[in-house]
């Protein structure tokens, strides 16, 4: 073979050689991207199911509110008719013929709330006094009225409104024989608002000043919960 044609065997060689290391590194190159690209999927795949997740979620947490929206607005309704029909005992109405209905006296307003107070139906009580109230600043129940609205709002865990109620009896009627339950009451109301001294000033009050009252012995036994 001559030398022309062995150098020429062997430059084919080397290109064919050469070729094949292309293609090795190539394909190492495609299976790199490849699994990168495999990799990438599967986060994207993850990401997706969390997402779902989480819509799932809140489907469910949007449920619940709107579930208890509307247990909410069933109570707000109930309420709002009870209070109508109240205000329409109160004020009376025309019959068919044009004759008056029967009017709800003061007292059967008053009654009325505190059944529902002593049927732990708080809320209805809480309306039924105040409407006393409002309706009858100077009736013969207003004291109490008061006191049984206090009683409800705290009942309800409601101990500003609560302590109002106790406090106006204080304010309006100073010589009244509920003063000492007044007293007490209040001072009990005010300790979950952080009032914790001027609740100890009023218990040694009811002590000072009815000291043979059962009054003066709940204060006493509240005074010494509170050292």
């Amino acid at each position: 073979m001559n030398i022309k044609l062995k150098i020429f065997c062997l430059g084919g060689l080397g290109l064919l050689l050469s070729g094949c290391l292309a293609s090795e590194r190539d394909m190492g190159t495609l299976k790199l991207q490849l699994k990168e690209l495999n990799e990438t999927i599967a986060l994207m795949q993850t990401n997706q199911a969390e997402l779902a997740s989480k819509m799932e979620e809140l489907n469910q947490n949007l449920a619940v509110s709107n579930e208890n929206l509307s247990q909410l607005d069933a109570q707000i309704f109930n309420l709002s008719s009870k209070l109508d029909d109240i205000n329409a005992a109160v004020q009376g109405g025309q019959g068919a013929e044009g004759q008056t209905n029967a009017v709800m006296l003061p007292s059967d307003i008053f009654n009325e709330a505190k059944n529902h107070l002593n049927k732990q139906s708080y809320d209805l009580a809480v309306t039924g006094f105040k409407l006393y109230i409002d309706k009858y600043p100077d009736g013969e129940n207003i004291q109490q009225a008061y006191i049984f609205l206090g009683d409800a709002y705290a009942a309800l865990g409601q101990a500003r409104p609560a302590a109002i109620a106790y406090a106006t009896v204080l304010q309006k009627f100073p010589e009244s024989k509920v003063i000492p339950t007044a007293r007490l009451k209040y001072a009990r109301s005010i300790i979950p608002l952080g009032k914790t001294e001027e609740a100890k000033r009023y218990f040694n009050s009811i002590v000072q000043d009815f000291g043979r009252s059962p009054e003066a012995q709940l204060a006493k036994e509240e005074l010494a919960n509170l050292k």
